[in-house]
């Protein structure tokens, strides 16, 4: 069976279009996280995580209407292994987000796409950078008083970013082999089904009920539509450049928690959320910049070619020693 993939829209769309959609999504899914905070510190984050992301899946469901017949093996273990990613980034972010600061949260959360950058590069940028970074995620990991943050949201949000790093590779890969949003929708349904039984052995179920609109509303805000932008984004971007959009996305976090939820961050960890950004960036940038040095030309002159080329023809001249 041949694989429907996505058409390259960039020919067709605005150059500002991709760039357009990835900031939408950073936008949508910080909002969602700040306004879903009070809700999982009074109900639970894994509760509310998987029920986000059971409407999430219902919402694509019915916008989508993918004809699941027609899928093959190799497109339902693509868009299991999605699900399993989309999974551990939500639940595990968003009970980072009930224990810490956002700003903090989604600067190590940050963490995994820094990651999958770093593994392409070669040379002294696959040590610095990651160092750059660590250093930076010790300044945001201290609270405005110098205190440790909450050891628990730090662990939850470095287990998010190797979710989000698992994310990062199998979406591009499941927009190849689906059309459309189809891919997306699988996947949001295999999330859910790994989700929920998860969080009912983890959080009894109590009052998930009574909360149902407003999770209905947040499934909307994130993960539906930071997701389905995602990938559409990815459609029309070169992966580096989608990278460096999104490192923005730790500012987004730090300006939604100290708007909607008050929580101030001190300089010194606005520095970490600047040094991890920095980094991140410089994953992507120092590889172009390396390639484009122009390297030393090894090349032999005309002339001297022409030298060695006459010197060749001359007959050998033998020489008796004691001449």
């Amino acid at each position: 069976m041949e694989h429907s993939t996505a058409e390259n829209s960039s020919t067709a769309s605005s150059p500002l279009t991709g760039p357009g959609l990835a900031m939408g999504s950073m936008i949508s899914s910080q909002l969602g996280i700040a306004f879903a905070v009070p809700l999982m510190v009074a109900h639970g984050s894994f509760g509310i995580s998987a029920l986000r992301l059971g409407f999430a899946a219902l919402f694509c469901l019915a916008w989508v209407r993918p004809n699941f017949r027609r899928f093959d093996s190799r497109q339902w273990v693509a868009a299991l292994a999605l699900g399993a990613a989309m999974a551990m980034m939500t639940m595990c972010f968003f009970t980072a987000a009930r224990l810490i600061p956002m700003g903090p949260a989604i600067t190590i959360d940050f963490l995994g796409p820094l990651g999958v950058a770093v593994i392409a590069l070669r040379g002294w940028p696959r040590l610095i950078l990651p160092l750059t970074a660590a250093f930076g995620v010790l300044a945001v990991s201290h609270g405005s008083h110098g205190r440790l943050l909450d050891t628990a949201g730090i662990l939850f949000a470095l287990a998010a970013a190797c979710g989000w790093a698992g994310y990062i590779v199998l979406m591009r890969h499941v927009g190849r082999l689906f059309s459309a949003q189809e891919g997306l929708c699988l996947s949001l349904l295999a999330a859910t089904a790994l989700a929920l039984p998860a969080a009912c052995f983890l959080e009894p179920p109590v009052d998930w009920l009574g909360q149902l609109p407003a999770v209905a509303g947040l499934a909307v805000l994130s993960p539906l539509l930071p997701f389905a932008l995602e990938m559409a984004a990815m459609r029309r971007m070169e992966m580096g450049t989608f990278s460096i959009i999104m490192s923005l996305e730790p500012v987004f976090g730090a300006v939604f928690g100290f708007i909607i939820l008050g929580q101030a961050l001190s300089l010194i960890q606005v520095g970490g959320v600047l040094v991890v950004m920095a980094a991140s960036a410089g994953a992507v940038v120092l590889p172009i910049v390396m390639r484009s040095v122009p390297q030393p030309r090894m090349d032999t002159p005309a002339i001297d070619l022409a030298y060695l080329e006459q010197q060749s023809n001359r007959p050998a001249k033998c020489t008796l020693s004691g001449e």
